[in-house]
């Protein structure tokens, strides 16, 4: 995250509670009142601090929001990144894709803050560089590991598919938070999608060659 965002880091354990209090209190508010109801005097109460003591570490809401989504986001980034060296080999590729979609679903179930957040992220134009900078790291990765297993596609092409790929993820994710009662059903039609794209990049999955 930016120093930019946050004014004091705690370096006591007093101080360290209350960024966790802040923290807590803002999401909660934001799952309850949305961002119209999303103000720095708002968060003091409901974290039971003064807002002199909130400015102190942040100075706005919006780098509250900020630290919030990065927070939210930092589980789901660290489980792909530890499974994307799999994609690179695995010759199971549809178990890979159920497990990957199925996981990314459970947690974001599980973030009842991660949807409100991303909207919030989207609503505000100086916060909108939150999502597109973590995006565009898992779409970079993303089409590294492409071009390891499709090494005789243009590495344009991989460059696109990643991007996509993370995009209408994403979209999807956001649409079965917004509606749980659909989240299912939203995850059986993201595995469709997702397996449909790979199955085109396989048809011309060749070994580069030797030299």
């Amino acid at each position: 995250m930016p120093d930019s965002f946050r004014r004091a880091m705690p370096v006591q354990q007093r101080s360290a509670v209350t960024v966790e209090a802040i923290l807590s209190a803002s999401a909660g508010l934001l799952v309850r009142e949305g961002l119209p109801g999303f103000n720095t005097n708002a968060v003091a109460k409901a974290a039971g601090i003064n807002v002199a003591t909130l400015y102190h570490y942040f100075p706005n809401k919006n780098a509250i929001l900020r630290e919030l989504f990065d927070r939210d986001e930092r589980e789901r980034i660290d489980y792909i990144g530890a499974q994307l060296e799999d994609l690179a080999t695995t010759d199971v590729l549809g178990e890979w894709i159920h497990e990957m979609v199925s996981a990314l679903m459970r947690m974001r179930r599980s973030q009842p803050a991660g949807v409100a957040l991303r909207r919030a992220c989207r609503a505000v134009p100086e916060l909108m560089e939150a999502e597109e900078i973590i995006n565009a790291a898992v779409a970079a990765r993303l089409a590294a590991v492409l071009r390891r297993r499709y090494p005789a596609r243009p590495a344009e092409r991989e460059t696109i598919a990643a991007r996509a790929l993370v995009e209408v993820t994403a979209t999807l994710l956001d649409l079965a938070g917004d509606q749980p009662a659909f989240a299912g059903a939203m995850a059986a039609e993201l595995e469709a999608m997702v397996r449909g794209y790979f199955k085109e990049l396989e048809t011309i999955r060749t070994p580069v060659s030797e030299a």
